[in-house]
């Protein structure tokens, strides 16, 4: 199974400057059984700040780009048969992640919880509040 992380309000706070409560352990819990992968647009500093976060060492890939597209998704995915993608935004992420018929996970935290899906693709398969909860879903697709 390939877990693709969104990073900004995810597993990172911007108002904190710091990653979520539990992310750290969750992350070294799920790197032992899962190929991680983060994908996170392009801003000012933003590397560094994984790097700083010892973050990095997680996740098999990590990809800065300026905008998410399917196109990495799809590259990120490869031949796995289950590919979990969880994220805040569901016009960005969720939106992709539904397209591609991966499962989606919803994390209702900052700017983007109060958003509302205007089409079956922007809605999420399932929605959490706080990303220690993401393992009760991933439990439900183990092999």
């Amino acid at each position: 199974m390939r877990i693709i992380f969104d990073y900004n309000r995810t597993i990172f706070d911007p108002d904190t400057d710091d990653i979520y409560p539990g992310v750290l352990e969750l992350l070294q819990r799920l790197s032992i059984k899962y190929e991680l992968f983060l994908v996170s647009r392009n801003e000012p500093a933003r590397k560094e700040r994984v790097k700083d976060l010892a973050i990095d060492g997680y996740f098999q890939e990590i990809v800065f780009v300026d905008k998410k597209s399917k196109q990495i998704f799809e590259k990120i995915s490869g031949n796995s048969e289950i590919v979990v993608v969880v994220g805040d935004s569901i016009r960005d992420e969720i939106a992709i992640g539904n397209q591609l018929g991966f499962v989606t996970v919803r994390i209702k935290k900052g700017i983007f919880a109060t958003m509302v899906p205007m089409c079956n693709d922007e809605s999420p398969q399932y929605e959490i509040m706080d990303i220690r909860e993401l393992e009760n879903i991933l439990s439900r697709y183990e092999k």
